[in-house]
Order: C-alpha cells, then structure tokens, then sequence
C-alpha cells in the first residue's frame, strides 16, 4: 500500500487538497497500524515496521496537525521499543555484555514517543509544565478534559514516559516523576481497564513488583495483581513472561521458575500450532489472534531466558 500511496499523496499540487487527502485516508492507515498486533513473527515485525513508522512519519510531516497520525506515531515507536529494543535488551544484560546497544536504541525510541506524545498533548491544551509541575489532582482534572478518542494517545505517551524512568532508575529527577505517570494510567485504565489486551494489567502488577518496599513498592501485592491477570487472560503470554521477567528472576526463584517454564513451554506450542494449522485449528488462540503480537515477544523472551538460565540461577 505505502508504494503506491506516498507518490499520490506528495504530488498533489494544492496543500489543502493534500490534507484533505490525507485526512480522508488517516482511519484506514491508523488501522492497518493496529493490525500490526495481529503479526505473530517477532522477527518480521522487527524487520517491517520501521519502514511502516517511517511512512508515516513521512506522511505526518505533510499535515502536522493530524492528530491520527500523531496517536500512531506514540503507539508504534512505543511498541517498536518494547517489543524489539527492550527483548534484545534483555539479552545484553542477561550475558553481561558491556555495549548495552539495544538499551539505547529503546531510549531513543520511547523519547521519539514521548515527544510525539508531548506534541499531541499539547494541540490538547496540555503542556509540559502541566505534566511536570501540577499536583496530581491538577493533573487528572487536566486529563478529564480529554476526549475519548485520545486516550491511545494517552496510553503509549504514558508507557513511553514510565519506560523511560525504568531504563535509566540512576537518574534522580526521572525517578522523581513516576506518580505523574501512574496519574495517567489510573485516568486512562479508570476509562478502558482492558485496553490493548490488558496493558493496564501488566501496568499495575509490574509497578508493584519493580519497586522495593522503602520506596513504595508491595512485591506481595504485585505476585497477586499477576496471577489475577494471568487468571483472567490465559491467552496473553506476555503476562506470564513478565512474571517471569519481573518477579522470579529478581527473587532468583528457579523453582518456580521452571512451574512457569513448563506452562509457557506448552502454551507456546498450542500457539504455534494455531499459526501453522490456520483456519483447521481448535486452539483457544483461534480467537484470541489480536495478541499474536504480544505472544511473539513473549516467546522470543522465553527463548533469550533459556539460553542464559544457567547464568541467572
């Protein structure tokens, strides 16, 4: 589609009637974007999707009001950064390798993000300042302000902030802004708690857990927010990986470690059945395709763990 789209689209010779244009086509491409959850080849969507961001990067730059363009551009470098910078993250730290390539390259796709976040936010009478230096009562009233339709927007500007404080939990004044972005959480999950496959629930049960308890953390109530998410959505692998990721393997727990392994192992095999046997297939992941995406990173985390869990245990 980009091949023959993008020689239309910048060859129209009247600027209005090239936002027109644009316009006019910004659902339909939004929602091939989207489609891209539907990808269940880790390495496909790696190789793919910047060409697709930065098609519409290209095509944000000839209407840079377009507020569809700009909800895309935040969700797709925030999911390029989690689904690939952050998996190939996790294995220069797993071996202990000193270049920590791929940390950066998340840290520049979640700020280009952010930025596209802040920009959005900003056509919505939400500034800078308003993020940073209103209380969190301000700040939610601030983000009832919102129309329904931002709140993707809303979301991704959010993860992309929060994983920016994770990647880099030395720098002080980073660290400091985290309530900020729990108040956007809590707006956006009070509105749409199972939201892009229960983001909202790998949110609150990874918040948790990741902080010590002398810096506000409940670790206990994190185990519980993940096994009443795994519970509530056995479909959704990244769930389960996160437990891994982020609870069993900070408590060096191989035990149960290898409870999880052997589901997860199981699991993904069921799921890779439904991608080879197509439509003939009985697999509870039949209907559940839309997390295709979120299982692919799933596995390829599995598969990073296994080659170094001699190292982490």
């Amino acid at each position: 589609m980009r091949i023959y789209l993008l020689p239309l689209f910048l060859s129209l010779a009247s600027c209005s009637i090239q936002k027109m244009a644009l316009r006019s086509a910004t659902p339909v491409l939004v929602k091939a974007s989207d489609g891209m959850m539907k990808e269940g080849n880790w390495r496909f969507f790696k190789d793919s999707a910047p060409g697709n961001i930065k098609f519409m990067e290209v095509l944000w730059e000839q209407d840079k009001s377009n507020l569809g363009f700009l909800s895309a551009l935040v969700k797709s470098y925030a999911g390029y950064s989690f689904a690939i910078a952050e998996t190939l993250a996790l294995e220069e730290e797993l071996s202990g390798k000193e270049d920590a390539r791929w940390k950066r390259e998340a840290i520049v796709y979640y700020t280009r993000s952010l930025d596209y976040g802040l920009r959005y936010l900003k056509e919505k009478n939400i500034s800078n300042a308003d993020l940073l230096t209103s209380t969190e009562a301000e700040l939610t009233k601030k983000l009832e302000e919102l129309d329904h339709s931002d709140i993707p927007a809303l979301l991704y500007t959010a993860q992309s902030w929060g994983s920016l404080i994770n990647l880099q939990k030395d720098n002080i004044a980073l660290v400091s802004q985290v309530p900020k972005v729990k108040v956007i959480f809590d707006h956006v999950c009070r509105l749409q708690p199972n939201i892009d496959n229960n983001v909202c629930d790998i949110f609150y049960a990874q918040y948790e857990s990741s902080r010590p308890k002398m810096l506000g953390g409940n670790p206990e109530k994190g185990e519980r927010l993940f096994s009443e998410a795994i519970k509530r959505n056995p479909q959704n692998l990244l769930i389960r990986m996160s437990y891994i990721q982020f609870v069993l393997i900070p408590q060096m727990d191989e035990e149960r470690y290898e409870k999880e392994a052997v589901v997860l192992r199981q699991e993904f095999s069921d799921w890779e059945n439904l991608n080879r046997d197509g439509l003939e297939s009985v697999s509870p992941y039949k209907d559940a395709q839309e997390l295709n995406l979120f299982n692919a990173i799933a596995q390829k985390r599995f598969l990073i763990i296994e080659k170094y869990r001699k190292k982490i245990f």
